[in-house]
């Protein structure tokens, strides 16, 4: 019975989904050209409401003491976010418009990829050096119009359970910029508050086995935690400082302290 009223739903969301991003589609195609960056910023957070809301995901951002939402952020920024589903982007956007970095696999993905592509996102093609240059000094520009630049510094999905390490080349150009890094917590709940695998996009999961997991799901709570700034002299002390704050506020193991017997059963459990 569970299984046949998880296929009910992803039947009555599913179409409204795809109404949605070809909607989208058609819009930052068609209609973006001739709005205002401010009117763009709106459009993009109103359309991603709606996105989660089909997919059945309850938004709710819980800022630290000291932190503020982060919308209430003004000049140029970075934040600096756990990753765990292809939901993350969308949270954020809802919230406050960025501009966020992604591996330029993502500009593949159908028709989404498309869309993302064409909201700012700035792509990285990983493992070549002078790419990373190149987008550093992208960075660095984005910061200094008093934009905000978002990125996922562990560079993969993570399982939700805990952090890998953060890594902190492009965190070079918020230091060169000298622009204040945000730490950002993202978590996935069901209905009743508990941790949920339903959202993670990870190991050998493809893309639209994970999209069909999402909308067969009862409800998804998804939580934004925006965090104080952390400081640092080295882009490898603010990674670090920003991965610490986020696995404390999370309650997440972090990669490099887990047992390898531990990790390689899970890693097997992930299909990697």
């Amino acid at each position: 019975m569970a299984s046949i009223i998880g296929w009910l739903r992803l039947g009555t969301r599913l179409p409204l989904v795809v109404s949605l991003v070809l909607g989208g589609l058609a819009t930052v195609v068609l209609v973006f050209p001739a709005l205002r960056r401010a009117w763009r910023d709106r459009v993009v957070a109103g359309w991603s409401r709606a996105l989660l809301r089909a997919c059945g995901v309850r938004l709710h951002e819980r800022p630290a003491d000291g932190a503020g939402t982060l919308a209430a952020r003004r000049g140029g920024h970075m934040l600096l976010a756990n990753h765990v589903s292809w939901l993350d982007i969308f949270l954020i956007l809802s919230i406050a418009p960025a501009h966020f970095v992604a591996k330029a696999e993502i500009a593949r993905w159908p028709v989404l990829g498309a869309l993302v592509s064409r909201v700012g996102t700035l792509f990285i093609e990983r493992g070549k050096r002078h790419a990373v240059h190149r987008l550093n000094r992208r960075i660095v520009e984005v910061l200094g119009d008093g934009r905000r630049v978002a990125l996922f510094p562990e560079g993969t999905t993570s399982d939700g359970t805990q952090l890998l390490p953060f890594h902190g080349n492009l965190i070079e150009a918020a230091l060169h910029a000298q622009a204040t890094v945000v730490p950002v917590g993202l978590r996935y709940l069901d209905g009743a508050l508990r941790p949920t695998d339903r959202a993670i996009f990870v190991g050998d999961v493809s893309f639209v086995a994970s999209v069909v997991r999402v909308l067969s799901a009862p409800v998804i709570v998804a939580e934004v935690h925006p965090l104080p700034p952390v400081e640092g002299t080295t882009r490898q002390m603010v990674a670090e400082r920003a991965r610490r704050a986020i696995g404390e506020r999370l309650g997440l193991a972090f990669d490099d302290e887990i047992p390898e017997v531990v990790r390689q059963v899970r890693a097997q459990g992930d299909g990697r």
